[in-house]
């Protein structure tokens, strides 16, 4: 029976490292995110007036950023104290509480397709500011179907956790 525990715990402790290099791969995107949300900053800025409405907008982008990393660092945490639990009950609770937070990702990530519709319709508004405009809604969407991507990945590994516990 100690030999099954042991392979269930090694083969749970795989999963958790998997899960937090799949973790680790969201930060490159969020770097990108908050350049785009720089880069968005000084197309509304020499937009002038044009650019007042983008401008809330780029700082929805960086709020996102923000957001998505506080429920990535309550993860980490959370895969922390998972690595550390010496029972399995710890266990099995810890990995409900990173669910939820995992859950609270794809959340997020809806705000930043909101996000991406309202800067496609800012650029159609702009005049000679659409291009770039534009290319920041373009680059939105293109982060988030990233993000979206690896959330999914997250959310298997964390259900194959379950069946390890």
């Amino acid at each position: 029976m100690n030999a099954i525990s042991e392979m269930s715990s090694s083969s749970l402790q795989q999963q958790t490292d998997a899960l937090a290099r799949a973790m680790d791969d969201l930060n490159p995107m969020l770097k990108k995110m908050r350049l785009l949300a720089s880069n968005a900053v000084s197309a509304a800025a020499r937009a002038g007036s044009e650019g007042d409405a983008f401008r809330v907008l780029t700082q929805g982008i960086q709020e996102l950023g923000l957001e998505i990393k506080h429920e990535i660092d309550r993860s980490r945490d959370l895969l922390r104290e998972l690595a550390d639990s010496p029972t399995d009950a710890e266990k099995k609770q810890l990995l409900f509480q990173l669910q939820s937070a995992l859950e609270e990702l794809p959340v997020a990530v809806a705000k930043g397709d909101y996000l991406t519709i309202y800067c496609s319709v800012e650029a159609a508004h702009a005049e000679s500011h659409a291009t770039r405009f534009n290319s920041v809604a373009q680059m939105l969407k293109s982060l988030i179907a990233d993000l979206r991507n690896e959330i999914s990945k997250q959310k298997e590994l964390i259900s194959n956790m379950f069946d390890d516990v």
